[in-house]
């Protein structure tokens, strides 16, 4: 009757209650994260070899070990080990979220290379990255990950300077192209054609290496690649240097071509042998004429 329910109630919240003190030290025992480091701390600290993660450690045998008189100074040692741990698994997550994220190398029209692509993806997560590897960098728990750490915010430095680097390269290199593809402007700015040139042969060699090597992060986590695109962007400054004062002297010699925007002049000194290549930019030059009859 009531009686043997009433004694059953009791007798399972006499062993509830014997349990709840336990819960604690359960609980840090049991942390995720408890690496062999931590098992001997917490051994050295309590005076006796504990491991939690080994098979034959019973609940009992914690208690027989009176495990439980040192249940704060177990917490700390599970504690430091959860956040350890905590910064380990955003390291592989990390690691992990690269893991996909290939180079978008795309053919460029008639060049016989290719141009990069998506850059937004590579930037956000870049972006993302580098805020929490940096919060890692000043966490007190970092001890045991600090040179992974700063390898993994080497390697995300590397790669977003490669990729600035880079997207300067390739917006030179797509404007200048198409200039220096006539012999014509060579002939004339054979400096600046020697200077593009070079960087020519090295964007034509990296875009196909990029291509045998598409993931982003192991592509771009290379100092002598950064390097290499840094130099192009300087020689591409030289170029341009030397094509804008190219044209300002035209422009000083034959005051007309003030009034063409640099592309149209350009049209016009690519083709000297032809002269009709003028006949789109009269308009341009004199008031009143929209073109002329040209007579052999």
């Amino acid at each position: 009757g009531m009686g043997a329910q009433l004694a059953v109630g009791q007798a399972i919240k006499a062993e509830v209650d014997d349990f709840r003190p336990l819960l604690p030290l359960l609980l840090a025992l049991r942390t995720p994260g408890m690496e062999d480091r931590h098992w001997e701390t917490l051994s050295e600290k309590v005076g006796t070899t504990v491991r939690g993660d080994d098979e034959g450690f019973t609940l009992a045998k914690a208690k027989e070990m009176d495990l439980t008189s040192q249940v704060d100074t177990i917490t700390k040692v599970a504690e430091t080990a959860a956040k350890e741990y905590a910064i380990k698994v955003q390291l592989d997550r990390m690691e992990e979220a690269w893991k996909p994220v290939d180079l978008e190398i795309v053919e460029y029209r008639n060049t016989g290379t290719a141009i990069l692509l998506g850059v937004d993806t590579y930037i956000a997560l870049l972006d993302e990255q580098v805020t929490l590897t940096q919060a890692m960098t000043f966490s007190a728990f970092k001890g045991p990950y600090t040179e992974r750490i700063d390898k993994w915010n080497e390697a995300l430095s590397n790669t977003s300077e490669v990729i600035d680097e880079w997207l300067k390269v390739q917006r030179n290199w797509m404007y200048l192209q198409p200039i220096f593809d006539s012999p014509d402007i060579n002939k004339q700015l054979p400096t600046e054609g020697k200077r593009f040139s070079a960087v020519d042969k090295h964007w034509r060699v990296m875009m196909k290496q990029a291509l045998k090597k598409p993931k982003a992060i192991e592509f771009c986590n290379d100092a002598k690649l950064l390097a290499k695109l840094q130099e192009s962007n300087q020689l591409l400054d030289q170029v341009s240097k030397g094509l804008s004062d190219y044209l300002e002297a035209k422009r000083a010699g034959y005051s007309r071509f003030y009034f063409l925007a640099d592309e149209e002049l350009l049209e016009i000194l690519s083709e000297t042998k032809d002269p009709l290549a003028v006949q789109p930019h009269l308009r341009k030059c004199f008031e009143a004429i929209a073109s002329v009859i040209f007579e052999k």
